[in-house]
């Protein structure tokens, strides 16, 4: 147990230092499955402090043996160079714990301390079914549904919402979507409805009859941002093996390659609760508001971003 709280609080504190954020179980349960698990290989800006810092001995052993100076500076080229390739070898991390087994011993850790950020995450949110008469007078540009739940009150407690602006609603709340919203979309210039969820059969299954589950508006554009295998591979998401029981003809999805479709065929889920909450709202702020992508030499280049998530 004293093991445990070490790594949690370890973890709690990486999630602290982005300032004042709220967070789900599952949120806290990837960040201390991040913490209890060793990176493959280095980040490639880590590689390159190393490799010059690495360099400074070099210097000194150059005035005696520049043989020698030039054999340390290659070998260390070549060791840091091959941690850093594997850093970027696109691949999905297996949970060093189960989140049953997490959840147990964070309740034990929950009775002796308190994490104020934690949230209650509810089962049954009552949704207002009627809203003052004077908001439906307004055009509401955004929505964005969530398939979990937990998502959704994660980016209501973080005020996601009134920072976008975008409304932020689960799909069990939108199922179907309130005609008080189809109003506010309707009187809005250019009306956008986003849908985020998990990479994995589930999710995919929703998309198909998304828009008549949610009983939206044809003249509604509707937007599938989902989490996408190549995007929970490049990221080295935790990923879990779960019963594909779910109807879904991945071939209707012509974005997916061939590669995520065997991961998705083989029964993976990387779920987006797997992304840091920060990093998570602040490339979600990005998607909504149709910021560009800030220019980063060192980014990995991933697919556009209007055939996916991140």
């Amino acid at each position: 147990m004293k093991r445990f709280e070490r790594k949690l609080e370890i973890g709690l504190a990486n999630l602290r230092s982005f300032g004042k954020l709220s967070f789900t179980p599952k949120q806290l349960f990837y960040e201390f499955c991040r913490v209890n698990s060793l990176p493959i290989g280095l980040e490639p800006k880590i590689a390159a402090a190393v490799f010059g810092l690495s360099a400074i001995p070099s210097i000194f052993i150059a005035k005696q043996s520049q043989t020698k100076a030039i054999g340390l500076l290659t070998a260390s080229a070549a060791v840091l160079g091959t941690l850093a390739l594997f850093r970027t070898i696109p691949h999905t991390l297996k949970p060093p714990i189960s989140w049953n087994e997490f959840e147990n011993l964070l309740s034990i850790y929950l009775r002796n301390n308190e994490i104020s950020e934690l949230l209650e995450i509810e089962n049954e949110v009552e949704f207002l079914n009627e809203f003052p008469s004077d908001l439906m007078l307004f055009g509401l540009p955004r929505i964005l549904i969530c398939e979990s739940d937990e998502i959704a009150q994660m980016l209501r407690a973080n005020d996601f919402h009134l920072e976008t602006p975008c409304a932020v609603l689960s799909l069990r709340e939108t199922t179907p979507l309130n005609n008080a919203f189809q109003q506010m979309l309707s009187r809005a210039e250019t009306p956008q409805v986003f849908f985020l969820h998990d990479a994995g059969s589930q999710g995919f299954s929703l998309i198909s009859n998304l828009r008549q589950t949610l009983e939206l508006n044809e003249e509604i554009p509707l937007r599938s941002i989902g989490l996408r295998p190549v995007h929970a591979r490049r990221l080295h998401l935790f990923a879990r093996k779960t019963q594909n029981n779910f109807q879904v003809n991945l071939d209707d999805f012509a974005y997916l390659t061939d590669g995520e479709k065997r991961w998705l065929g083989r029964g993976f889920t990387a779920e987006v609760s797997a992304i840091s909450p920060a990093r998570l709202q602040r490339v979600l702020r990005r998607i909504i508001l149709g910021l560009e992508i800030p220019s980063n030499n060192w980014q990995i280049t991933l697919p556009p971003k209007k055939l996916g998530f991140m």
